[in-house]
């Protein structure tokens, strides 16, 4: 296998296991009994995402076994100009995902202004990420051909 194939496979690798996390914590709050007016949710879901979230997190686990026997592949080096910008890029999407979170938390429910404000930084935190990414593939690019 290449090292441009492992490098695919371990970003899916990672996606796995954190669909799978990420369905287990909603199975969680899908169990949770509900207080007040709500109403219940339906039975199932629990049950849905906690199957979902298993089979993920095999499926990842399954796929770190196999990328374990591979050639890693080359290191990006984020000292030069472009991995400056990585950096950056990482940092203010971190920005806006903690901007987002304090947003949800503080905000209260169903203000036109919250929304639209958790609306832009989600925005934000996805075109860094989705940046960062990118700029990352092209510097890693050369390197694996050495």
């Amino acid at each position: 296998m290449t090292p441009e194939h492992v490098t695919k496979r371990m970003g899916w690798m990672y996606a796995m296991i954190g669909g799978g996390i990420a369905c287990l914590i909603t199975a969680y709050q899908y169990a949770q009994p509900t207080v007040g007016i709500a109403e219940p949710p339906p039975e199932w879901a629990q049950y849905l995402f906690g199957g979902l979230g298993l089979v993920l997190l095999i499926v990842g686990g399954v796929l770190a076994l196999q990328l374990k026997k591979q050639p890693k592949p080359a290191a990006v080096d984020l000292k030069n100009p472009q991995g400056k910008n990585v950096i950056r890029l990482m940092v203010a999407g971190g920005i806006a995902l903690l901007a987002l979170t304090l947003v949800n938390i503080f905000a209260p429910n169903g203000d036109p202004v919250w929304l639209t404000a958790s609306v832009v930084l989600l925005i934000i935190m996805a075109v860094c990420f989705v940046s960062a990414g990118r700029i990352t593939r092209k510097l890693r690019a050369p390197a694996s051909g050495t």
